[in-house]
């Protein structure tokens, strides 16, 4: 088990909620849901794992995780996660296996709806009943028989058998007043939310009348409703799903030793997926740190919420609704958030503390090894398509040897008849670079390539044009004929190999992992838009 990942594994909490194994390059491959996250992802570990998980094993690399409010939250997120990543190690589910919903509806005389499809109907929404204690449709009975709605989907001219057996009010023939359909809302209200203390004496009762009876199959069939109906009040939540038109992010965060972790957890068509995270140390103050970081953040965000809420008032120059919410389902759903980056803080520290401890030793070697007094700005580039279409580019920048995302820039190729990365590269790296003289900002100490002397001659061959090719160096970073970095590539077209446990290797290899993450999501962001 790599380093990285033990530290991680080892601070994982005992709480409910959904991992995520991810492989080398940082793709999703896996998506689970346990009860007790430590345990359920160290028993991935063990021994005596059959052969299947050891195939699965063999390619985890890193871990995320999302702490849940309880296990039918965390089952839910399961589901949505499993369908925006489709992992090549879970079996995916059908497009219709959607979770249920029960739905009060808001027609002039109301009724209860069974249904998979969230906002097909209008009305009040209860659920999604995922949690596995739950005989779903079983409840739904129980209500349809508790309260007398209509059943039918149009009124019928004359009352049926429901009406006979109490279970129907019959609006087809009666003239049902607002102040009675009130008294039968609030009940549904009060069931869904806890208060059923009747109803739950009412079924131990007839639970207990079968069982003297010896009519033990219909006794089990009411202790089934009474357990479900006792995990309503935790597990149930109203219109849990959000606004489905809309992206919404919910921001929070946690502050530890002079360190900030930011949470940001974003809505898409009402459902959560997509986390993202950053530990930083503080500088200044909460609020301008979070201003600070979120701008930049939204900056390179092709994909912005409509809204964004969050604890703190914050300044933003992006065009969002900002809103601070002190109750209300936003202000849990920002509280987890928070829970979410104490966790992450939590388990992710000290693998950023021996990070950074190994960037600064990897980036003295770096500097003597290349024969440089001054490294404090570094740029890496990397370029991305698909059959020669969609073609991007990407820099990265590095200040005093950490990643600063301020830095960060992206490119759509404008030259149709561009073809191959090293074509690619000239063009990006002679607008990047012309921007920067004429704008009179501060140069790079080092450029770094993904690949070897031909993508390092097209990036001179764009310093050249600006007379900058003798001022600013370029290294490559060069791969096996296992695609495997291995050797540091310069100008002059020698390499210098590199040992693969070393704190240099790990510290560029780093570096073109973050540049081709950058490239992949951004391909991906451009081609979502079309």
């Amino acid at each position: 088990m790599l380093d990285n990942l033990k530290f991680k594994l080892d601070k994982i909490p005992k709480k409910s909620g959904v991992y995520l194994w991810k492989d080398k390059i940082g793709n999703v491959i896996y998506v689970g849901k346990a009860k007790n996250l430590f345990n359920r992802t160290h028993q991935y570990f063990l021994n005596n794992i059959n052969a299947k998980t050891n195939e699965l094993v063999d390619n985890i690399y890193d871990v995320d995780f999302i702490v849940s409010k309880n296990d039918n939250d965390a089952l839910i997120l399961e589901f949505n996660l499993i369908n925006k990543y489709k992992p090549k190690f879970n079996i995916l589910l059908k497009e219709n296996n959607n979770y249920p919903y029960i739905v009060l509806t808001n027609e002039l005389n109301p009724r209860l709806i069974y249904t998979r499809n969230y906002k097909k109907f209008k009305g009040k929404y209860f659920g999604p009943l995922a949690s596995n204690t739950m005989n779903k449709y079983s409840i739904y009975n129980l209500l349809q028989r508790l309260f007398p709605l209509r059943k039918c989907s149009s009124l019928p001219k004359k009352s049926c058998l429901y009406y006979d057996m109490k279970m129907c009010l019959a609006p087809c023939v009666n003239k049902i007043g607002k102040n009675e359909y009130d008294i039968i809302i609030k009940q549904i209200n009060d069931f869904f939310s806890g208060n059923n203390r009747q109803i739950l004496l009412t079924l131990k009762n007839k639970e207990k009348i079968e069982s003297k009876n010896l009519n033990y199959e219909q006794a089990q069939k009411y202790l089934e409703l009474i357990k479900a109906i006792n995990s309503l009040k935790d597990n149930v939540r109203v219109n849990v799903q959000l606004n489905s038109n809309q992206k919404i992010d919910i921001v929070g965060y946690f502050i530890k030793d002079n360190y900030l972790t930011i949470m940001i957890h974003s809505y898409i068509k009402g459902k959560l997926l997509e986390v993202n995270k950053q530990i930083t140390e503080m500088y200044s103050d909460v609020n301008e740190l979070l201003s600070s970081y979120l701008n930049q953040y939204y900056q390179n965000n092709l994909n912005k919420p409509s809204y964004l809420y969050i604890r703190d008032k914050i300044e933003l120059i992006n065009d969002i609704a900002i809103i601070n919410p002190v109750k209300g389902k936003f202000s849990e759903l920002i509280s987890n958030a928070n829970v979410n980056a104490e966790q992450y803080f939590k388990s992710n520290y000290l693998v950023y503390q021996k990070q950074k401890q190994n960037n600064e030793l990897a980036y003295e070697e770096l500097k003597k090894l290349l024969n440089v007094d001054n490294l404090s700005l570094i740029h890496a580039f990397d370029m991305s398509s698909l059959f020669h279409k969609d073609k991007i580019g990407v820099m990265i920048g590095l200040e005093n040897g950490t990643f600063n995302k301020k830095l960060y820039r992206k490119f759509i190729i404008k030259n149709d008849s561009s073809q191959g990365d090293t074509q690619y590269m000239y063009e990006v790296a002679t607008r990047q670079y012309k921007r920067m003289v004429n704008e009179q900002q501060s140069l790079p100490n080092l450029i770094i390539v993904d690949g070897g002397i031909n993508q390092i001659n097209a990036i001179i061959l764009a310093l050249k044009t600006l007379s900058l090719d003798k001022i600013i160096p370029v290294i490559g970073l060069s791969k096996n004929k296992m695609h495997k970095t291995d050797s540091i590539v310069l100008s002059n077209n020698h390499k210098i190999a590199l040992e693969k446990k070393s704190g240099l290797y790990f510290y560029l290899f780093n570096i073109q992992e973050e540049v081709h993450r950058f490239a992949i999501n951004f391909n991906r962001s451009k081609r979502k838009i079309k």
